[in-house]
């Protein structure tokens, strides 16, 4: 059957589908209800695609991944500050007689 039957065909029996009363009355409040879009209904509809696409397995998997990856890195890089503060107190401590006898005064 080539396009020209078809459309023949489609011509000559029409789809007779009867719509609901209501029909005309609820899609223009669909559409009404559309426009007049809140922030609050925005925010949840973002909420709700975020939590959609992290429901993949993969996203999910480097998601968590990558936030692993920082957090170890952040405690990594702190850990390694707080004992650059203590090996350069502990310098002071070693190299300074005045500081270590007004450490000492203090008790």
């Amino acid at each position: 059957m080539n396009d020209d039957e078809l459309h023949r065909l489609l011509r000559q029996h029409p789809a007779r589908v009867p719509l609901a009363s209501s029909f005309d009355r609820e899609v223009w409040s669909r559409i009404e209800a559309e426009s007049t879009r809140t922030l609050g209904s925005l925010v949840a509809e973002l909420f709700e695609r975020t939590l959609a696409h992290f429901a993949r397995p993969m996203t999910a998997a480097v998601t968590l991944s990558l936030f692993t990856l920082s957090g170890l890195g952040i405690g990594w890089s702190w850990h390694r500050h707080d004992m650059d503060e203590r090996a350069a107190l502990a310098y002071q401590q070693a190299i300074n007689p005045l500081y270590r006898a007004g450490w000492e005064a203090g008790r």
